[in-house]
């Protein structure tokens, strides 16, 4: 989900990462962003990818369809060889296809033409003539999947943001044996659940009783209690999104010292024309702090 609105707002990270298209690749273990729509000028079901705010076109991929009928997708990104598109044809385990459907902008069906090669097939679609105005694409859907590795991100957010609030502690005591451990090693998704929570809604300090949010941005924040820490996560939230709150448990608190204590912050992005070197700023929700001494 998270990949979906970065594409949606145009989020492009930091420059010496490596730019990956997750409508074309998968990230952390989980498969690519599947995403369908109608479009309204033929009435045809077709793989889309998001380009902007409001904005997408259909994925520069080949569909193809098999001797038993059941249709195969294979994205095209920047730069694929020849080669390249060999090897993905033969994972999909078919020998040939009857018939193949792909999509391209009409500067790039030269380039896909040649991708094909000498693979078999009986038959490909005519590419479509240009159309003059937008085209309008829906209703739409989009899947994802997630592995263990995206849970365990989600609790390494919460985890060093509660160390930049609690500075008291370092992260290597006793108490985070559990969450550090999870967070460094491989694990099954049912494991994810004794450290890491969802549920629909908005974190309490967000907004007053029937309020939007004008931006988009990330809610963080940490609570403590003379029994746990945990600290939740909303990432994402924005005018037309309401995202799962995720809340993750940290551990048991050590202290002697009965007490509540919460910190939470906003990271806030600025409208795509504005930014700059920081895409944007975060802004203290509050600091919460009760402590009854035995």
């Amino acid at each position: 989900m998270e990949a979906f609105f970065r594409a949606y707002l145009g989020i492009a990270g930091r420059k010496e990462h490596e730019k990956v298209n997750p409508f074309y690749r998968g990230s952390a273990g989980g498969s690519r962003l599947e995403m369908q729509g109608c479009n309204q000028q033929t009435g045809n079901t077709v793989v889309l990818e998001v380009v902007g705010e409001n904005q997408v076109r259909e994925l520069r991929c080949a569909q193809l369809v098999a001797e038993d009928d059941s249709v195969h997708v294979i994205p095209i990104p920047d730069g694929m060889t020849p080669e390249e598109f060999r090897a993905k044809f033969e994972a999909l385990g078919i020998k040939r296809f009857k018939h193949g459907h792909f999509f391209a902008a009409p500067e790039e069906r030269t380039w896909v033409e040649s991708l094909i090669g000498n693979l078999r097939y009986e038959g490909k679609t005519e590419w479509p003539q240009p159309t003059s105005g937008p085209i309008l694409y829906g209703p739409s859907e989009i899947k994802f999947t997630v592995t263990s590795r995206y849970f365990r991100c989600i609790a390494k957010i919460g985890f060093h943001y509660f160390l930049t609030k609690v500075t008291r502690f370092r992260g290597d005591e006793e108490c985070f044996a559990d969450i550090r451990h999870f967070i460094m090693n491989e694990s099954t998704i049912e494991e994810c659940n004794r450290f890491v929570t969802y549920a629909k809604g908005q974190l309490a300090w967000q907004l007053g009783a029937g309020a939007r949010l004008v931006s988009w941005g990330h809610f963080v924040c940490v609570e403590s209690d003379y029994l746990r820490f945990r600290s939740k996560v909303q990432l994402f939230a924005g005018p037309i999104s309401r995202p799962p709150v995720y809340t993750i448990q940290l551990g048991k608190n050590p202290s002697r010292i009965y007490f509540t204590e919460a910190f939470g912050d906003f990271f806030a992005y600025y409208p795509k024309q504005k930014r700059r070197e920081f895409d944007g700023e975060a802004s203290e929700l509050g600091v919460i702090s009760t402590r009854l001494i035995s």
